[in-house]
């Protein structure tokens, strides 16, 4: 689909064995062009969820069972409409939780993001649906940092980037090349309008450095589920782990009863729009908004990372799980 997207980095593996790397495009068209490389910073988006808060989880031992409700680690959630939530529905996003809500609109920064989301209302009782839902990982965020007793970006760099030798990271600061996303703001400016709701500090430019997602940013561009950045390889070293049989039951299908498969933290491939028939039934994998993408293939030991910016330098509705499609689909005939 050509015009899909300025810039991409596509990665290949077998394993610990990169079997294709390659670049291409702009990371950036507007003001400016310049070229992708393999040192371009992609903003990850959504596979912060898995990346990050899913990695940071398994690396906590028993200190989060997965059958605690919130209330255990937060005090604003054992209020009584939330009861029946564990943090296994919050993985799985079957927590009935909305889609997604500005959060910023009722204050900025992670006290405030705290309280507001004691405050949001459930749209489904826990376990009968499946609404994909930012608040489900936002909320995670604060149980991590409030139950092993650090911030994320620490907690990640210690427990997940470091011992796998990633490069990935929240808050990258220059000179790093970063692929640039939208500009103004404009989606999420739609949306809090179409809620009727009201925001003065939307950003102006092009946004670049920065981590696109607003309630992300808005904390402080540290989030359950959203604001890591890295390269193909960064993806690649942290996707190796998830290859063991302990990490790689975290993608097992636990809504077996509901039209998509979710493990914790990860998508499977029954009912997901990025993934196609030749993978394995055991595969898992994530999507990102800003134009991201990273499948698992267990069973072959198969790693596919896709990196774009396709919402540079405006978001476009067009279907971009077809390109995602035809990565993966040439990816396995080149693999046999």
């Amino acid at each position: 689909m050509a015009g899909s997207f300025p810039g991409a980095t596509a990665l290949v593996a077998r394993g610990d064995e990169i079997l294709a790397d390659e670049v291409a495009g702009s990371a950036i068209v507007e003001p400016r062009t310049e070229a992708v490389t393999p040192d371009t910073l992609f903003d990850l988006a959504s596979l912060t969820k898995p990346l990050s808060t899913g990695a940071i989880l398994a690396s906590s031992g028993d200190a989060l069972p997965l059958d605690a409700s919130p209330g255990r680690f937060l005090p604003e959630w054992k209020r009584t409409r939330y009861d029946g939530i564990t943090l296994a529905h919050l993985l799985t996003h079957t927590s009935g939780l909305p889609a997604w809500f500005p959060l910023y609109v009722r204050g900025e920064g992670p006290a405030a993001y705290r309280r507001a989301l004691g405050e949001l209302e459930p749209e489904e009782a826990p376990g009968k649906r499946v609404i994909y839902s930012d608040p489900n990982f936002l909320l995670m965020g604060e149980i991590l940092e409030t139950a092993l007793g650090a911030p994320l970006d620490r907690l990640f760099l210690e427990t997940v980037a470091s011992p796998a030798g990633s490069g990935a990271r929240f808050l990258p600061a220059p000179p790093a090349a970063f692929a640039a996303t939208e500009k103004g703001d404009r989606f999420e400016r739609a949306m809090v309008a179409a809620r009727g709701l009201a925001y003065a500090g939307f950003r102006d430019g092009v946004v670049r450095g920065e981590v696109h997602d607003g309630n992300a940013f808005r904390r402080g561009g540290v989030a359950g589920h959203a604001g890591l950045f890295g390269t193909a390889r960064d993806v690649w070293k942290l996707a190796l782990a998830w290859l063991s049989p302990r990490l790689a039951a975290f993608g097992a299908d636990r809504t077996k009863e509901l039209p998509e498969a979710r493990g914790l933290s990860w998508q499977g491939r029954r009912g997901a729009g990025s993934a196609i028939p030749e993978m394995s039934a055991g595969s898992f994998g994530h999507t990102g908004f800003t134009g991201t993408s990273l499948w698992i293939d267990p069973a072959r030991e198969w790693i596919l990372v896709l990196l774009t910016n396709r919402i540079h330098p405006e978001v476009k509705e067009i279907p971009f799980n077809e390109v995602r499609q035809r990565f993966h689909r040439v990816a396995y005939e080149s693999l046999g």
